[in-house]
Order: C-alpha cells, then structure tokens, then sequence
C-alpha cells in the first residue's frame, strides 16, 4: 500500500472517531474492512515502517516527558498512537518532537491496541499468513539515547507544558 493511501485510511479513522482517542481502534477496524486482504497486509507493511520510522530516542525523550515516564512497551505504545494522530503531527513530531507540545493534554499518549486491529481484521476474514514485524522488541531506537535531566533543555516546550 502507498503511503498515501494509508495516510488517508488513518485520516478518515480519525474523522470517524472524532475526539475519541480510543474510538480510533474500532473506527480503523471499520476502515481496514472495506479493504482486500492484499490491501489489509499492505496497510501492515506500511504501518510497521513508520512505527521503524519513529522509533528514535528524540522521540521516546518527548514521550517520556509527555507521559511523566516511559518504558519500553510504552514508547513503542506511544508510537501507536502518533500514527493514529494522522501524517501531519507524525511528520512535524519526527522533524521536531518539540513540537508535541501542540498537542491536547491528556493523561497518557499511548494505543496500543491501533497495532492489532489490522491483524484482527485480516483474520476475521478468513486471511492466512498474517506478516507484521515484531523486530522493535530487540531493536534499539535510532539516534543518540539522552539522560533524564537533559530532557528540559532538549524539549522546553513539552516541559513548560508537561513538567520535567
């Protein structure tokens, strides 16, 4: 699946959910349905990149910030969820994770479950061989890890929002 094209069915997820940050599981199930099973792995593949794409340090340095703390399952669930956010913040985050400050506070940026909806879909309709990649588990994030108190100065406005 194109980029585009999958940016689009994160698009109308996101329409359909509306404020609704949890909706957002079930209104991509909603989407992934309409979809072959070819376009449904395909939308996988392309899932799985831009969570390769987003898995960084800088970036887990804003989640850690944003959520008061982050694991490891929870950084990746942090990813989750800024796909669910939609191309424009994914984007603007990888360029300047700073710039998450922009985003409504709530008490946790995390989805996990967005990951498994195309895989429960692919099954629900009969797929077989269902690829996605669970290589983030041994892999470690690209770029250079940080230290906790440098995290303010890297990210002045999340902490001005969030708190160090």
């Amino acid at each position: 699946m194109q980029e585009d094209k999958f940016w689009s069915v994160i698009e109308a997820t996101r329409k359909a959910a509306g404020s609704d940050i949890d909706g957002r599981v079930e209104a991509l199930e909603v989407q992934l349905r309409k979809l072959s099973l070819a376009d449904i792995q395909g939308f996988q593949k392309t899932y799985d990149s831009l969570v390769h794409r987003a898995f960084r340090w800088d970036l887990w340095g804003a989640a850690h910030v944003m959520n008061g703390g982050c694991s490891d399952d929870g950084f990746i669930y942090f990813c989750h969820w800024l796909i669910s956010e939609g191309k424009e913040r994914y984007e603007a985050a990888l360029q300047d994770p700073d710039s998450l400050a922009e985003v409504e506070r709530m008490d946790l940026f995390e989805l996990e479950m967005f990951a498994y909806v195309a895989a429960d879909v692919y099954e629900d309709k009969d797929g077989d061989d269902f690829e996605c990649d669970t290589t983030l588990e041994t892999t470690m994030p690209s770029g250079k890890a940080w230290k906790e108190e440098a995290l303010p100065a890297m990210f002045p406005r999340l902490t001005a929002v969030y708190g160090s």
